[in-house]
Formats: structure tokens, sequence, C-alpha cells
């Protein structure tokens, strides 16, 4: 397979895992009590991860996650979600062939930390915006303790989607490994 070949392969591939995200995120979820929602989208940004060069895979993590905000009408997260669902897919490595590795089951932990910190930060952002006013602004309501323990509340249900993500992926990947499904898909010729 030439290079141009190879190249637009993972293009598609990327495009279609992508879509799965979007798909998973949107339509397979469980509200949450703080208005966020637990879904499967992230165990296929794992999986893609595991599949793709770390390139591909983040550029498809972005788009897949920020897709399913936009098209849920959470146009805040919009951007803060393509850029943390792209920082998720780096832990991971797609060097063996195999989906399920000891290195990549562990890489969910990080993956995991950088969700609910960074999904945190978000909200404080966001609170902070929302508390502004003339005489305080942003910046006196972003370092405002209260504001900080107010995105607390958040930290729950991103560390509940990370071990729900964490689960669906280790499953996934066993099925995936079982069909031997990216030796298959990424056969050269």
């Amino acid at each position: 397979m030439n290079k141009t070949n190879s190249a637009l392969k993972k293009m598609a591939i990327t495009a279609m895992f992508a879509a799965m995200t979007t798909v998973l995120t949107y339509f397979v979820k469980i509200p949450m009590p703080g208005g966020g929602y637990i879904h499967l989208g992230d165990s296929v940004i794992y999986l893609m991860a595991c599949f793709l060069p770390t390139p591909y895979a983040m550029i498809g993590a972005g788009i897949g996650g920020s897709l399913a905000d936009l098209f849920g009408g959470y146009f805040e997260y919009v951007i803060p979600t393509f850029i943390i669902k792209m920082l998720i897919a780096i832990p991971f490595t797609c060097k063996s062939d195999k989906m399920l590795t000891v290195r990549n089951a562990l890489m969910i932990v990080p993956s995991g930390l950088i969700t609910v910190a960074l999904y945190y930060l978000t909200k404080v952002v966001l609170l902070a915006v929302d508390k502004a006013t003339a005489s305080v602004g942003f910046v006196g309501s972003f370092f405002d303790g209260s504001t900080w323990v107010a995105a607390l509340s958040n930290i729950p249900e991103n560390t509940i989607q990370a071990a729900g993500s964490a689960v669906a992926f280790i499953i996934f990947a066993l099925a995936f490994d079982s069909a031997k499904l990216k030796k298959r898909v990424l056969r050269v010729g």
C-alpha cells in the first residue's frame, strides 16, 4: 500500500471513529444530577487512540467530542471539549497489534485525570464568567475561592464518567482484540 492510500485509509478510519464518538456521546447518555451526563464516547476515543497514530486519534477525538456538545446544545463546552478530548487520546499507543495492552490499560488513569481536572477548570472559568460584574470582573470572579468551591460539584460526575469509560474501553478492546479487528482493518494490501 502506498503512502497516499495509507494516509487516506487512516483519515477514513479517523472519520469513522469521530462519528462513533459523536453518536455514542450524544445518543447513549445517562443524565447526571449536576447537569452533565455519562456516555460511551470517551471509550471510543481510547479505542481510536489504540488503533491510529496519535495525530489522527487526537483530531478524531476532538471533532467527535465537540460535535456531540454542539448537537446537544452545550455551546460553551465545544472548544474546551475539543481540547480535552484531543488530550485524553495522547497517553495511549497504537504500536501493538493488540488494543488492550498493559500500557494502554494503565493509560485510562491519566486520561481520566485529564478529563476530571480540565472539565473542573472549564467549570471554574464558566462560573467566573457568570459571576463577573462591572465591579469585580472576570479576573476577580476567577480568583474568588467560592467560584472554585462551587465548581467542585463537577468532579464526581466527571469521575464517574471517566470510570465508566475505562470499563467500557476494556470490554470493547477485549472484543476487538478477540476478533483481531485492528490487524484485519489495517492489513496492508
